[in-house]
């Protein structure tokens, strides 16, 4: 049997990076393919339950009540799936609200009797995303930045504006709790991290998250920059460590957070994803259902030069699902963003200017950086466009976002 492994990257240009972990054992994965070379996870699987198979937690609202919860089907897991190999010892998480199911360390013969269970929509194997820190050595700090200033995306898109009474839910590598410049909702963020000191707080110790959260919402307060919607409450859910390595299926755990505590008119922005081809059920699916409670989800495109229809999730299309890819401010489509028939439409993501951990501001690039343009305008008054980018990769040029 051909053993195939799989690569995944924050979805930035500047400093990306890639985490080997040890070679996964040899089993086959429906959704690889051959074009793709790296390492999953070893021995951790992604085991996607029918609907109805667990009970549906009733508890919802609070970040304690999700978290007892999660325990409760752990327990319930156990109980039903104990026969088959799965014991509490090697159970890694559980979901029930985007989708119902768990994460499990599992030998090839507690894989294969799983895969026989009637109950098994499907089962994953786990990887890793990835992303190296910034170098922040032109970040700034806030007594460079005495004054707001619009960064050239925020004015291209329409300008700042007051946002609804609604939540902005960044599924990244946390945000600066503390930073002068953001309204963070400390009581609700949470971290999806396991170990090390990443697991006891939803603090970004790398700065991609932060960077995303501002574009989103950061303060109209005198100094530094202002996003697209000013002040809006920013819930950072971190499913990236410090060093920028995460585990797939804390993202899809993030994604069933916000099915359980989110309303609908809320914005998750998931400016994460595959450097190289892949598509994956299991996340493709979460995307979905947590759009379908009317919880808007905008995703990055992706920085490979290439059709998005072959990344997942930024190949999803649906209701309240967008896809966005990347223009410089010539509003050219910039040289690594993805293009094709699932993105909505293009937003600023070239030279973008916002805040970084340790109270400072960092300018870098990518798809990472376009998506939290249109997660603001959907907080703020929805998102139409005026216009089309040049130099497209297609025959359909995207639309530009601007405020509707």
């Amino acid at each position: 049997m051909k053993k195939i492994n799989f690569k995944v990257a924050i979805l930035t240009i500047a400093s990306m990076g890639f985490f080997a972990c040890n070679n996964a054992e040899d089993v086959a994965t429906p959704n690889a393919t051959d074009d793709i070379s790296s390492d999953f996870i070893k021995n951790q699987y992604i085991v996607v339950l029918k609907e109805g198979t667990l009970k549906l937690p009733q508890t919802r609202g609070t970040k304690l009540a999700y978290e007892n919860e999660m325990e409760s089907l752990k327990k319930e897991v156990v109980a039903d799936f104990e026969k088959l190999g799965v014991e509490e010892t090697n159970l890694k998480g559980t979901f029930g609200y985007a989708l119902q199911g768990f994460v499990a360390d599992l030998t090839k013969r507690e894989y294969e009797n799983l895969l026989g269970d009637p109950r098994v929509e499907s089962i994953e194997r786990d990887f890793q995303i990835s992303l190296e820190k910034y170098d922040d050595s032109q970040s700034r700090d806030n007594s460079s930045a005495t004054r707001d200033f619009f960064p050239w995306g925020i004015d291209r898109v329409g300008g700042p504006a007051n946002p609804i009474n609604r939540t902005a839910w960044i599924i990244d590598s946390g945000i600066d709790l503390d930073h002068p410049d953001l309204r963070v909702n400390t009581g609700r963020s949470r971290t999806f991290v396991t170990t090390g000191a990443d697991a006891s707080s939803a603090d970004d110790r790398n700065g991609h998250g932060t960077h995303v959260a501002g574009t989103v919402g950061a303060l109209n307060n005198g100094f530094g920059v202002i996003g697209v919607a000013p002040g809006v409450d920013l819930v950072g859910l971190k499913v990236l460590a410090g060093n920028g390595t995460g585990d797939f299926s804390w993202t899809i755990q993030a994604l069933d957070y916000v099915a359980a505590n989110g309303r609908s008119g809320d914005a998750v922005n998931m400016s994460l994803g595959p450097r190289s081809r892949y598509t994956d059920n299991a996340i493709d699916r979460a995307v979905r259902n947590v759009a379908n409670r009317g919880i808007r989800v905008v995703m990055a495109a992706g920085n490979s030069n290439d059709d998005s229809r072959f990344y997942s999730p930024a190949r999803v299309n649906g209701t309240n699902i967008y896809t966005i890819s990347n223009m410089d401010i010539n509003e050219r489509i910039a040289a690594t963003s993805n293009y094709g028939s699932p993105v909505d439409y293009a937003a600023p993501g070239t030279d973008v200017w916002s805040t970084w951990p340790g109270g400072r501001y960092n300018r870098i690039s990518g798809t990472s950086m376009a998506a939290p343009h249109v997660t603001g305008l959907l907080l703020s008054g929805g998102v139409t466009s005026d216009g089309r980018v040049r130099s497209d990769k297609d025959s359909n040029r995207d639309l530009i976002a601007v405020r509707r």
